[in-house]
């Protein structure tokens, strides 16, 4: 069993990470989500007025409005692939958004082909290129760089093919620029900002990391302390008493004996559970410590996880999952002594949270679902059940079903 744990986290703790503000930094992407659909909007808004100005141009009326409605239908697809509830964005689903918005550029190409009199206006580029200003926060730079390319390339071939139509004589790779500097200037500037970000993202979490290490040592420190205080205060509680009771005697029974095993025993088992919290135990009742939970005797029972699975978990993780059981804790109607987390699964873990709380489904949801989302955005599986008095919320590594 030891080596099926070693080996899971390995696996899991090595697993590559995608360098997008989306897989480092979830819940920032989730707060600007509201940009996708405004530029869609701005997108859509564009593409009405050029070609109500391109209405003595139009060859093909019903293609300008085809062109329109597949436009409508990426800006659609990009608003509720990028949405907060369903990260996160894929290859094909980035692929699918541009590839759809660059047809659409297409069809108008086709609509006002041979009537067409200056690119400047037309605007299947200005469409393409706020699409792919967006892309970078979802997906790796790299692949959002190849996408423009192509895109640029096919806009500024459709063009310098239109060249012999244009009122302003020029060389046609002059109309290709004209096509593709829109594309690339846009595309490279969200590019340069997800980049920026990603890479401040990963220099803060070094500091941090190195941090953490420095304060490895007092922390080891501390909890020796508390260790050593703990067992104070259990001895001078129980033990203590015991001795004093033996010495005013004078004589030991059998029943002191008994007593003084019992005693010992207990003693023992609290020195191994301080010394043995895993990270998850700790987070819970330091979450749970503000309601008065962290001295119930059952405390200690909160999180059942007895293979340590929480060593899977990545920083990135665990930061979450630690804001995830911060804000259950904070819920005003949360019965306290009723939160639970269960690990199971060695091979592939999976994480169970249930509690009962009087709250209404719709705050549960609202309060609960970004973190929800976040875990989704890092590798992993999660979803919510809600019942009446009470919420269960799991989540896991891919391969295992979470329902």
């Amino acid at each position: 069993m030891n080596s099926v744990i070693t080996e899971t986290i390995v696996r899991y703790r090595s697993m590559p990470v995608e360098r997008t503000p989306q897989r480092l930094d979830p819940l920032g992407v989730q707060s600007a989500w509201l940009l996708v659909p405004l530029i869609g909007v701005v997108a859509v808004g564009y593409a009405l007025y050029s070609t109500l100005v391109h209405l003595g141009q139009l060859r093909s009326p019903a293609l300008a409005v085809w062109a329109i409605v597949v436009l409508l239908i990426a800006v659609t697809v990009a608003a509720i692939r990028t949405h907060p509830g369903l990260p996160p964005v894929g290859l094909w689903s980035n692929l699918g958004i541009i590839g759809v918005a660059l047809a659409a550029a297409v069809l108008f190409d086709a609509a006002v082909w041979g009537a067409n009199q200056r690119i400047q206006d037309d605007w299947g580029q200005i469409a393409v290129a706020l699409l792919l200003t967006a892309m970078p926060l979802y997906r790796p730079v790299a692949e959002v760089l190849a996408t423009t390319t192509v895109s640029a390339l096919v806009l500024g071939a459709l063009a310098a093919a239109q060249a012999s139509t244009i009122v302003i004589a020029n060389h046609p790779a002059v109309y290709a620029t004209v096509a593709a500097t829109p594309v690339l200037a846009l595309a490279f500037g969200g590019a340069g900002y997800a980049w920026t970000m990603t890479g401040e993202t990963l220099r803060w979490r070094e500091v941090a990391r190195d941090g953490q290490l420095r304060l490895e040592g007092e922390l080891r420190q501390v909890a020796e302390r508390m260790v050593a205080q703990e067992r104070a205060t259990a001895l001078n509680a129980e033990a203590v008493p015991f001795l004093t009771g033996l010495l005013a005697s004078g004589r030991i029974t059998p029943h002191d004996r008994e007593r003084a095993r019992a005693i010992a025993t207990r003693l023992r088992r609290a020195a191994v559970d301080a010394v043995g919290r895993s990270w998850l135990a700790e987070t819970v009742d330091l979450a749970l410590a503000g309601r008065g939970a962290a001295a119930d005797p059952q405390s200690r029972s909160r999180v059942d996880d007895p293979d340590r699975l929480d060593r899977v978990l990545s920083e990135e993780q665990r930061a979450i999952v630690g804001a995830l059981i911060g804000t259950v804790a904070d819920l005003p109607g949360l019965d306290a002594s009723s939160v639970a987390v269960a690990v199971s699964a060695p091979d592939c873990p999976v994480f169970v949270l249930t509690a009962r709380a009087q709250e209404h489904r719709r705050v549960l949801r609202s309060a609960l679902v970004p973190f929800l989302s976040a875990l989704q955005s890092v590798s992993m599986e999660a979803s919510m059940r809600v019942r009446d008095g009470g919420f269960t919320v799991r989540f896991a590594y891919p391969g295992r079903r979470t329902p």
